[in-house]
């Protein structure tokens, strides 16, 4: 089933079976076990809730779009995303980063795990929580940069990684 997203701040809903999204005019696939819902805010482009185990572990897939040529750099993304997570002990916190040119555009993956502080000037204690991880692609599209997230608990994230690196590695 195809899903249209025709203009930056649409989506249309999602029905059993893989969906084709369109994201800027690209394609991929949302896989059937995300449910798709509206944008919060005029950022995003697409938003998915991932389930887990129970509503208290369900993790999110967002897909942000600032326009073009905004959003920041690659290097300010990987900064501002390791400074929303801590660890207990004041340690590094635990990343990856990978970047990756063998698909359709470049892109940037990078996975943080810990204590996640999420959001601009986030610090209200509803915004603190543990055992979190997100991981964030930057893709690099000749029609702007796409910012694709999956966060939340480290267990459901860590179920659902392979089909969020499909989504991001399809697009095209």
């Amino acid at each position: 089933m195809a899903v249209a997203l025709p203009g930056p701040r649409s989506f249309a809903a999602h029905a059993a079976g893989d969906s084709t999204i369109t994201l800027l005019g690209y394609h991929t696939k949302a896989p059937a076990a995300w449910s798709v819902r509206p944008p919060a805010s005029s950022s995003r482009l697409a938003q998915f809730v991932v389930h887990g185990a129970d509503a208290a572990s369900d993790a999110e897939v967002v897909v942000f779009f600032f326009g073009t040529s905004q959003g920041g750099n690659v290097e300010a993304n990987l900064g501002r995303w390791r400074s929303q997570f801590s660890t207990p002990d004041g340690s590094a916190v635990p990343e990856t980063v990978t970047r990756d040119s063998s698909g359709t555009f470049p892109v940037t993956t990078a996975e943080f795990r810990g204590t996640y502080r999420r959001g601009v000037g986030a610090g209200s204690a509803d915004s603190v929580r543990t055992g979190q991880t997100l991981i964030a692609a930057i893709v690099e599209t000749p029609r702007g940069t796409l910012f694709i997230q999956m966060f939340g608990p480290s267990a459901t994230v860590a179920v659902h990684r392979a089909e969020y690196a499909r989504f991001v590695k399809e697009l095209k």
